[in-house]
C-alpha cells in the first residue's frame, strides 16, 4: 500500500506541471431551463470577462482544454436532473465556441449532478437551519446510495435528509439553499504548463462512492422442546386400525388472509381436551410499485378454552389473544408506516373434514394501538410529514382455517 501511494503521488506531481488553471467563471439558469442567458443576473459581465481571458489564451496557442460542469439540486428526479445538466453544458459549450472560434475538441463536458459539497458548505455557513447538526452528520456520513447484499438501493443520503425531525430541514433548504444549486454551472479554462498553480477546484473530481450495509444477524431458530405425553384415562389396549393415535398439534393457515395475498401460518398444541395454546404468524410483504406498497407483518399468541368438547378438535371455543407488528402501506397517495400492539378475546368454531384434516372458523375482537408515520412521494422519495397514534377498539380476526393435524411426540 505504502509503495502504491508513492506512485500514484509521483504521478499526480507530474499532471501538476502539465497544466493550470488560468480563469473560471460561475453562470446561472433559470430554474428547469436548458439555455444560457447572458442577461440573467450578472452572467454577461462574467461571462465576458470570462471570453477575453480565452481570445487571448487562444491566440498564443495554450488553452490545453475548457471544462465545462453543471451541478443540480437534491430535489428533481435524478433522471431529468442529468438530462438538464447534460444539455446545460451543450448550451455553456455552443456559446463559447460562438463567441471564440476555438474548436470543441478544447471543450469537455461534464454533468456532474447534484452538487452535494456545495450544499454542504452552505449548510456549515448558514445557522438558521433546523437541525443543523444532524444534517451536516447525514451530508458527512451518509453515502449517496446505501446498497444491500444483493446490490439493491435500500437507503441513501437524499432519503435520509428527507426523514429527518419530519422533513422540516428538507423543506427548509428545498425553499432557502436549493434554488442556488439546481441553476448553477461552473466553467474551468486549463492552459498548457506555465507553473504550478494552486487555484482549487469548487467540486470535488472524484464521485462519491456507494457504501454497502451489511445485513443484521439473523436469529438462529429454536428447537422444539419434548413436551412430554399424555395420558388417557380411557385408553384401551385395544383399537380400531384405521383410527389414527391422539393428534396433539395442529398446523393452519387462514384462507381469507390468504385470499388478500397475507401468507399465514399458525400452529396450535392441544394441552388436553379443555385447553389449547397456539401462536400466528401473518407475512405480507409486496412492493407492485414505488407508489403501491402492502408490507404487513404480526405474530399472535393464543391460549383458548374448549366448551364442552364433543371430541380433540371439535366444537366451540373462547379464546384470549395479544399481538405486535409493524406495516407499510401505500396506494398512490399518502404512505403510512408504523408498528403496533393488540389485545382481545375471541370465539370459534373447529370441525373435522377428514382423517387429518380440519375447519377452524374464528371471530376476535378487542383493543389495538398504533403509532405510524405518514409521508408523501416527491422526486421518487419518500417526505416524512407527520407522526400519528390511533386507538381503536373493535373487530381484529375473522378467520376461516383449514387444519392438519398430527402427533409427533413418541406414545406409551
Amino acid at each position: 500500500m505504502r509503495l502504491l501511494a508513492f506512485i500514484l503521488g509521483i504521478l499526480v506531481t507530474f499532471a501538476s506541471f502539465g497544466t493550470d488553471c488560468a480563469d473560471s467563471v460561475n453562470v446561472y439558469f433559470r430554474v428547469g431551463y436548458r439555455h444560457f442567458e447572458p442577461s440573467l443576473g450578472d452572467n454577461r459581465r462574467e461571462m465576458d470577462r470570462f471570453i477575453n481571458q480565452v481570445r487571448e489564451a487562444a491566440a498564443k496557442g495554450d488553452i490545453e482544454q475548457i471544462v465545462v460542469r453543471a451541478y443540480a439540486s437534491p430535489d428533481g428526479s435524478s433522471k431529468a436532473n442529468e438530462i438538464l445538466a447534460s444539455r446545460r453544458c451543450d448550451a455553456i459549450a455552443d456559446y463559447i465556441v460562438a463567441n471564440t472560434g476555438i474548436s470543441t475538441d478544447l471543450i469537455r463536458k461534464i454533468p456532474e449532478g447534484i452538487s452535494w459539497d456545495s450544499l454542504k458548505r452552505m449548510v456549515e455557513e448558514s445557522a438558521d437551519i433546523p437541525s443543523r447538526r444532524a444534517v451536516l452528520d447525514i451530508l458527512n456520513n451518509t453515502p449517496v446510495w446505501v446498497f444491500d447484499t444483493n446490490g439493491k438501493i435500500i437507503s441513501g443520503r437524499k432519503s435520509r435528509l428527507m426523514m429527518l425531525d419530519r422533513g422540516i430541514p428538507y423543506r427548509w433548504m428545498e425553499k432557502h439553499l436549493f434554488p442556488k444549486l439546481r441553476n448553477a454551472v461552473a466553467v474551468t479554462m486549463q492552459i498548457k504548463n506555465k507553473g504550478i498553480s494552486e487555484v482549487a477546484p469548487s467540486e470535488p473530481l472524484l464521485p462519491d462512492l456507494p457504501e454497502t450495509v451489511e445485513p443484521s444477524d439473523q436469529s438462529e431458530s429454536q428447537p422444539i422442546e419434548n413436551l412430554g405425553e399424555e395420558t388417557l384415562a380411557d385408553a384401551t389396549p385395544v383399537s380400531t386400525p384405521d383410527i389414527p393415535g391422539r393428534q396433539r398439534f395442529a398446523l393452519k393457515t387462514n384462507l381469507l388472509y390468504d385470499a388478500i395475498l397475507m401468507p399465514n401460518i399458525e400452529f396450535e398444541w392441544l394441552i388436553n381436551k379443555k385447553w389449547s395454546v397456539s401462536l400466528e404468524g401473518d407475512v405480507a410483504w409486496w412492493k407492485f410499485s414505488f407508489e403501491r406498497i402492502y408490507r404487513l407483518a404480526v405474530i399472535s399468541p393464543e391460549v383458548r378454552y374448549h366448551i364442552r368438547p364433543k371430541s380433540d378438535w371439535r366444537g366451540m371455543y373462547v379464546g384470549l389473544f395479544a399481538g405486535g407488528g409493524l406495516y407499510q402501506l401505500e396506494n398512490g397517495g399518502p404512505g403510512y408506516r408504523g408498528e403496533g400492539g393488540m389485545a382481545g378475546v375471541s370465539f370459534g368454531y373447529m370441525w373435522p373434514i377428514g382423517k387429518y384434516l380440519s375447519l377452524d372458523a374464528e371471530i376476535g375482537a378487542g383493543y389495538m394501538g398504533t403509532r405510524y408515520k405518514v409521508y408523501e412521494n416527491r422526486d421518487s422519495h419518500k417526505l416524512y410529514m407527520r407522526t400519528k397514534t390511533l386507538n381503536y377498539f373493535g373487530p381484529l380476526k375473522l378467520k376461516l382455517s383449514i387444519a392438519w393435524r398430527f402427533d409427533f411426540m413418541k406414545k406409551n
